[in-house]
């Protein structure tokens, strides 16, 4: 699989960050309402609350680090054509979803650091090293921030929602081959 973007299917760098920040998300997803559902002291797989929140924090500052990482190589690197296949209503919807998408990718992790660190809660490193805190404890602050993260959140969750439905519904029911684009191809010739 050549690292570029070609003019039909996407590259291995491309794939590497847009699979890589997507299961991140689930995994934020999954791990958040488990954090905020089980009681101080109790585990869920091993890990306490505590846990939960400590990997929670570190894997939105990943989520950051590597959404700065897939904006600037869309900017550096050209993206296939639309897929020929794709509604001009599909392409429509799918660019200002992909837009809001990366809005959301910055908002997040963001809105979530001003939460912990302006509430005063910190970042413990994958719950191995507490980050410095460059802000005093400012509760209206990390009030809005929290609004923000839990509003972006579930935005997240629809525009990943309307993604996955669009890329099914064209390779399962349309039977265009459209996920082969971005789907890694194990060795076999990828389809258009």
């Amino acid at each position: 699989m050549p690292l570029l973007n070609s003019t039909t299917h996407y590259g291995a760098v491309t794939r590497f960050l847009h699979w890589a920040v997507f299961l991140l998300f689930v995994y934020q997803f999954l791990g958040a309402n488990i954090m905020t559902r089980i009681a101080p002291g109790s585990t869920v797989f091993w890990l306490t609350q505590d846990d939960y929140y400590h990997w929670h924090k570190s894997a939105g500052l990943v989520l950051l680090a590597l959404a700065i990482a897939r904006y600037a190589w869309r900017k550096l690197t050209p993206l296939p054509d639309w897929a020929p296949t794709l509604t001009p209503v599909e392409r429509a919807i799918s660019h200002r979803n992909e837009t809001l998408l990366y809005v959301c990718m910055f908002l997040l992790p963001v809105s979530g650091y001003l939460f912990v660190m302006a509430g005063g809660y910190g970042i413990k490193l994958f719950g191995w090293h507490d980050l410095f805190n460059p802000m005093d404890k400012r509760e209206w602050l990390a009030g809005l921030a929290r609004v923000v993260h839990i509003v972006t959140a579930y935005t997240v969750l629809i525009i990943i929602a309307w993604h996955v439905g669009l890329g099914l519904k064209r390779h399962l029911f349309d039977r265009d081959g459209f996920l082969y684009r971005m789907l890694p191809s194990f060795g076999k010739k990828a389809r258009r």
